[in-house]
């Protein structure tokens, strides 16, 4: 079982404010990570280079899409948002959100914007973001 590695997601402590994720897995084509966010907080809106796949683990949230579609995750749910497909999270329950999150990629590479520059970081919001430290560079196809 070398390298095998188990997690107990349900007793993950919580990501305090000002957090972001809390990486599980990191190698060079696919990461996972506890994903965190408080009542009230909502990223912005980014897509990625690779698919990614987010599963409900406490809590609820709203993934909002372009032209206004949008989704609730709750406990038990899960999305899949293929590559380059925009997204935004908010944390529209009343209670601290946790989600478990993979995507087929390393972690720390850039995120993408609507209008295909580099996404911002979602610091503006009160959530220290990896794009506020170094990333990795990529290119959207």
């Amino acid at each position: 079982m070398t390298g095998i590695k188990f997690f107990d997601i349900g007793r993950a402590p919580k990501i305090q404010p000002g957090g972001r994720k809390r990486i599980l897995v990191n190698a060079d084509q696919f990461h996972v990570w506890i994903h965190g966010d408080w009542p009230g907080f909502k990223g912005n809106m980014h897509k990625h280079t690779a698919d990614e796949f987010f599963y409900c683990v406490c809590g609820a949230c709203t993934f909002h899409f372009p032209g206004g579609a949008k989704q609730e995750l709750t406990p038990g749910t899960c999305v899949v948002i293929p590559k380059g497909e925009l997204y935004q999270i908010e944390n529209t329950g009343g209670e601290y959100l946790g989600l478990l999150g993979a995507r087929a990629e390393a972690d720390g590479m850039e995120r993408w914007s609507a209008n295909g520059g580099i996404a911002d970081s979602d610091t503006k919001g009160g959530r220290l973001h990896k794009s506020a430290k170094p990333r990795i560079p990529g290119k959207l196809d």
